[in-house]
């Protein structure tokens, strides 16, 4: 689907509230009115007094004078009015006042393809004067009144001006557009003052003056980021600045195709199609769905870009993905991505050597590109039907279809080709390719969920009520709050709404698109509600998969990319998704923040180019922390999402209004799969994207590779292991937990030792070469498989020889050198250069062996590895130790252990032991085989493995007690112990040697090491804590020296 769906999807940050739940918080506005409750109100002269509101923006920089702080954005506009709001300090204060809601809508309702909106802003308002207080004003009892000398009132009011103008829109893909200044979207308290206004667009010409709610051409020559400036001319002769920034990308500059086309049926008649000649490469027409959904039609723009000449022939019938151009940017032609940015997707690979590019060129590409991206999936696979109808009487030659759809589209693509199937109609489409495609769902962070909600949900009450009610502001910026003509984008009243009603404003979160395809939805008032996507997941498992026409000889093969990783790796847990921290800051943005979730999950294209420079007044403070936590565990229950923000106020720099507006935490909630972590297509942050400090914003699990593959076919129950497992193309999985899917593709880097995941819907070398084999009827399809150097890899055979074994090498590699790089001298190899290679003991040997494969492709499409596998020949091999424990009543303990290297009693596979007195009574275990409470003197011991038995007797007259009191520096204690274990010197009068090295071990009785032990000035602590039950070997090494003990864990 487009980089985009990312989607905003879901997080989407333009706010979804109905009235029950929004959090309304009143503090402000009653310690605001408290404050100025003696002062007259009639006084100020403007009716707007900065030092009597909440301050979202510092309104006194947007003075009239330009400055690097004052560029502007839309989100600057919404700060600066709600800040105004917040100063009134009267209600008969109206003109120029209208709701932020009602602001909102007329931005919205203005903007159209090809024009790019303005909006400006110019106000009068009042501030305290900086000597106003004691000398004009009084402050008493925490409140403010009116000073008078004698019976002359003292006026402490200072007179302020604003002026800021700035577009709907950061960035705008075309050259040539048109500008529009619509009389509603200026905003003046005081409008009979303006003479005129005037733009400069860098476009050479200067300023030109804009007359209201008429349309002026801008055209440029190059893409670039060009600064804007605006100026507005008083009727006093006073002339006052503003300025923005936009990019302006090349766009795409496609030719209309626009006489009816000779074939098409008259149920395509609002379909129009003729080659036209043009030196753009592309071609456009717009095509209609003939089937309703939900009373409604559905429609998309065809782009298209001939292989050669203007005929159809060999069609790439691309369905592209979540598009949220008709909400977020409809200025502009083709949404969020379009037919240009797809095909440079699949050329930037070209450097490292894929060959799709090339292949892609043959074909003559079909980019559909809905109209409304965000659209009930039914109804945009509606659309694509036509489509696929349209090319198929308008191509020349018996070439069949190609359908490819990224992320979304891919549903869409299943959906319509079923669904023509079904209706008995041939699609003559010979493969479907599913790019990264949601089958099973896509993960939007419930940590950042929670987040975008909580704060979507915070409003503040203005002090005063505007017009016939109290006006309550949205904490943060939005951009279409409260409209309600959106619903009918979604077809009014359908038997699954409510997704929008007129009392709610409109969420990218709550877009039908999102709800059908996220895992877990979390609603406004905090509640995981997944019934929209539970009911699309059920009725696209009923429909299942294209089958084509295999009884003429034309079935449909179905294939698909995944962009997690061929290893199974799982994302990286940076801590927090996403973050923002904040404390007593000026630079504190909250509307940037959640621009920044926008940007970062694809809303928005954020470049610090082009995004306003933080600004905020110099008498108000935010603290700020919000941090969203990635679900890495299922139901482990820990805390993935708080937020808190805290504002404070000072006026004349010493009286303090301070509030907190609000505080939340959010636990995991049990039975969520963890999606954030699972392997798949990640969503990434580039750092360009991230202007404000004090955020970060981290990669996260988008699309699973097992719901990108289908595993289980949505009709088997998946779990937290499946989504957790490797998938390899050449090795798919069995059922019932199989893909449908006749071939796919996973991610591998042979480049990248961690092979990791890759970004959603990328492509790159390996499934860029990949798919191009299988569109390339005259090569052989390829099987990948590089799952040989996942780092989980193992050689399979026995860990144990007693006559011989084979053993076998991972599948995948071209070529396979067999070596033995210990115990040569125990065992003969044979099959060198084959994938599986014998070992034969030689006779009466005991030994450990070190089995050494090096493998690959040299490098052709994995590289090669080097793996090894430790394997025990023979009976067991022994010894023992003796150890001395004190104090007692814990007796002496006699342990067999290994004498060999990479040879533990383990590794040997032994499965009894017997311990006997000199008389053959035996001698009962100590909680391992391994060990007996028993000096070592006169006992036979015997261990056993699947070879046979060795057997040793100590001697009568044992003089290796190296572990008695007399002999050993250091005392151990509490032994046994559950927790702390402490390691002092025994006689102060008996040191080790001054500067010896001196350090320390601990071992289970397998040899195996739990954990290193530092002893500084003789003395150490170290926990047993999170140990099993058991002996261990304490070792102290004292130069050359060994000094060891045995703990007792209970």
């Amino acid at each position: 689907m487009k980089f985009k769906f990312i989607f905003s999807l879901f997080f989407a940050m333009l706010s979804y509230f109905s009235v029950a739940q929004q959090v309304n918080n009143t503090e402000f506005k009653t310690k605001t009115l408290q404050v100025f409750q003696n002062l007259d109100k009639n006084r100020v002269p403007h009716g707007i007094l900065l030092d009597f509101g909440m301050e979202f923006t510092n309104l006194q920089a947007f003075n009239g004078t330009l400055t690097d702080s004052t560029y502007t954005n839309s989100q600057t506009m919404s700060d600066i009015y709600k800040t105004l709001l917040m100063c009134r300090v009267r209600s008969n204060v109206t003109t120029g006042f209208i709701t932020p809601q009602e602001y909102a809508t007329r931005w919205y309702s203005q903007r159209t393809k090809g024009v790019i909106t303005l909006s400006g802003q110019y106000f009068k308002y009042n501030r305290f004067a900086d000597n106003a207080y004691p000398n004009k004003i009084n402050y008493n009892n925490n409140q403010f009144s009116d000073k008078f000398v004698g019976s002359v009132w003292q006026n402490p009011y200072e007179e302020k001006q604003l002026f800021a103008m700035t577009t709907s829109i950061a960035k705008y893909k075309g050259l040539n557009f048109q500008v529009k200044l619509p009389s509603n979207l200026f905003l003046t308290n005081y409008p009979a003052t303006v003479q005129n206004i005037q733009v400069d667009f860098s476009d050479g010409l200067g300023y030109r003056i804009v007359a209201q709610n008429q349309l002026i051409n801008v055209n440029y020559t190059q893409a670039n980021i060009y600064t804007w400036k605006y100026k507005i001319t008083l009727t006093n002769g006073q002339t006052l600045l503003s300025h923005s920034k936009i990019e302006i990308e090349t766009g795409l500059n496609a030719t209309e195709i626009t006489a009816p086309c000779v074939s098409c049926p008259q149920s395509m008649a609002q379909t129009t199609a003729q080659q036209a000649t043009n030196l753009s490469p592309f071609y456009k027409t717009t095509i209609t769905s003939t089937t309703l959904y939900n009373g409604y039609y559905g429609s998309a723009t065809v782009y298209i870009r001939y292989a050669s000449g203007t005929t159809i022939t060999k069609p790439l019938i691309v369905s592209e993905g979540f598009d949220t151009g008709i909400i977020l940017n409809p200025e502009q032609e083709a949404g969020d991505n379009n037919i240009d940015q797809f095909i440079k997707s699949t050329e930037f690979i070209r450097s490292n050597s894929s060959a799709l590019e090339g292949e892609i060129n043959t074909y003559d590409i079909i980019y559909v590109d809905w109209n409304n991206g965000v659209d009930f999936l039914q109804r945009n696979a509606f659309v694509l039907e036509d489509v696929i109808k349209w090319v198929n009487q308008n191509k020349s030659g018996s070439q069949q279809n190609v359908v490819l759809g990224q992320s979304m589209g891919g549903l869409i693509a299943r959906y319509a080709l079923k669904d023509m199937e079904n209706k008995g109609l041939n699609h003559q489409t010979r493969m479907y390719v599913s790019h990264d495609t949601p089958q099973l769902g896509a993960n939007t962070p419930l940590s950042v969920q929670y987040s975008a909600r909580h704060l979507r949900n915070m409003y503040i009450n203005t002090p005063i009520p505007l017009l016939t009610g109290e006006v309550v502001l949205p904490l943060i910026y939005n951009f279409a709050e409260g409209f309600s003509a959106i619903i009918n984008l979604f077809g009014g009243n359908t038997n699954v709404d409510p997704f929008i009603t007129p009392l709610q404003a409109f969420s990218l979160a709550d877009v039908p698109a999102a709800r059908q395809m996220q895992f877990t939805w979390v609603s406004n008032s905090g509640i995981i509600n997944n019934t929209i996507h539970d009911a699309w997941q059920q009725e696209l498992s009923n429909l299942g998969y294209p089958v084509g026409y295999p009884a003429q000889g034309k079935p449909i093969r179905n294939i698909a990319i995944a962009n997690g990783s061929e290893c199974g790796v799982t994302q990286i847990d940076n801590g927090n998704i996403m973050s923002y921290v904040k404390d007593a800051g000026r630079n504190t943005f909250l509307s940037n923040y959640i621009g920044i979730l926008d940007a970062v999950y694809g809303t928005l294209i954020t470049n610090p180019l082009v995004v306003i420079v933080a600004l905020f007044p110099g008498k108000s403070y935010w603290q700020i922390d919000f941090q969203s936590k990635y679900m890495t565990t299922l139901n482990e229950n820990k805390n993935i999402y708080h937020g808190s923000i805290k504002y404070k106020k000072k006026i004349f720099w010493f009286i303090p209004v301070s509030i907190t507006i609000t505080e939340k935490d959010v636990n995991q909630p049990s039975g969520v799969l963890p999606y954030d972590i699972y392997g798949g297509g990640q969503q990434k942050t580039s750092s360009s994207q991230l202007p404000l400090s004090g955020i970060t914003s981290n990669t996260f699990g988008f699309i699973p590779t097992a719901s990108a593959l289908d595993i289980g076919k949505g009709t088997t129950q998946i779990n937290d292991v499946d989504y957790r497992k490797s998938y390899v193309g050449a090795l798919p999985p069995a059922l019932p937990k199989n893909s449908p899917f006749q071939n796919f593709v996973t991610h591998f880097d042979q480049f990248n030792p961690n092979n990791n995941n890759s970004r959603h819907i990328s492509f790159n070398r390996r499934n860029g070469n990949w798919l191009r084999t299988e569109l390339n009827t005259g090569i052989a399809d390829e099987y990948s498989n590089c799952s040989f150097m996942c780092a989980n890899t193992q050689i399979t055979g026995a860990s144990l020889i007693c006559s011989s074994a084979t053993y076998t090498a991972p599948s995948g590699g071209t070529f396979n050198n067999w070596t033995i790089t210990q115990g040569a001298n125990l065992v003969t190899l044979t099959g060198n250069g084959t994938p599986n290679a014998i070992l034969t003991a030689l006779p009466d040997v005991s030994g450990a062996v070190i089995l050494s494969l090096t493998m690959g492709d040299n490098g052709a499409k994995c590289g090669n590895v080097t793996l090894t596998k430790t394997i025990w020949v023979g009976k067991p091999a022994f010894n023992y130790e003796y150890s001395y424990f004190e104090p007692q009543p814990i007796k002496s303990t006699t342990c067999i252990t290994s004498n060999i290297p990479n040879g533990s009693l383990e590794q040997q596979g032994i499965t009894s032991t017997n311990f006997q007195e000199q008389d053959n009574t035996n001698i009962p275990t100590y909680y391992s085989i391994f060990c007996v409470r028993h000096e070592a003197e006169c006992i036979k011991i015997s261990a056993t493995n699947a070879c046979g038995t060795t057997t040793i007797e100590t001697e009568c007259s044992f003089g290796l007690k190296t572990a008695q009191p007399k002999t050993t520096f250091y005392t151990i204690y509490p032994n046994p112990s559950s927790n702390i274990v402490n390691i002092e010197i025994r006689d102060k009068n008996n040191l080790p040697e001054k500067g010896a090295t001196i350090s320390g071990e601990l071992f289970d009785m397998m040899g195996q090491s739990k954990t290193k032990v530092e002893i500084s000035n003789n003395q150490a602590t170290f926990s047993v804590r999170n140990l099993n039950k058991g002996i261990y070997v304490l070792k102290i090494y004292i130069n050359n020296q060994l000094e060891s003990h045995q703990i007792a864990v209970e």
